[in-house]
């Protein structure tokens, strides 16, 4: 909440973001307390990652690390997986050291950046980008708009 409240200076908003938090989550019709964070799809999770990953994006920018965030998700690209091998150890030890958040290592991998699709787009080997496949396949499967060429 610090962190936040360097951001968020009404404390009426503070006060609801800290009543949010503390409310639980209802599973199954039983409302359960959370211990930390905020639910997956919580409407109030994209801002708080903002708000709470905003010192890791101007870390990045220091460095001159190329990279691209939206709330939680994210790339930073290097020139070779050597580098990014050794550019997730640092960062990852920054996140958790220096802002004190988890990350998640399952989820937290070194790719190409053809391989790792960010937000329903893709990046080509040409050095363009378009949607992902598995976008566009998602987008074919709904009945509401119809075939998609």
């Amino acid at each position: 909440m610090a962190r936040v409240a360097r951001r968020v200076h009404d404390k009426r908003v503070l006060k609801l973001i800290r009543r949010y938090l503390h409310a639980g989550v209802m599973d199954g019709g039983l409302v359960h307390a959370t211990e930390e964070g905020t639910p997956q799809g919580s409407p109030l999770s994209p801002r708080l990652s903002n708000i709470m990953l905003d010192d890791l994006d101007w870390e990045l920018h220091e460095r001159g690390q190329r990279f691209v965030r939206y709330a939680d998700d994210g790339r930073i690209y290097v020139g070779s997986v050597r580098a990014g091998g050794r550019v997730t150890d640092s960062i990852v030890r920054y996140i958790e050291q220096r802002l004190k958040l988890r990350v998640n290592r399952q989820k937290s991998t070194v790719a190409l950046a053809v391989q790792r699709p960010l937000l329903g787009f893709a990046f080509f080997a040409t050095g363009t980008a378009g949607s992902a496949w598995r976008s566009l396949r998602r987008l074919s499967n709904d009945p509401r708009i119809g075939s998609v060429s």
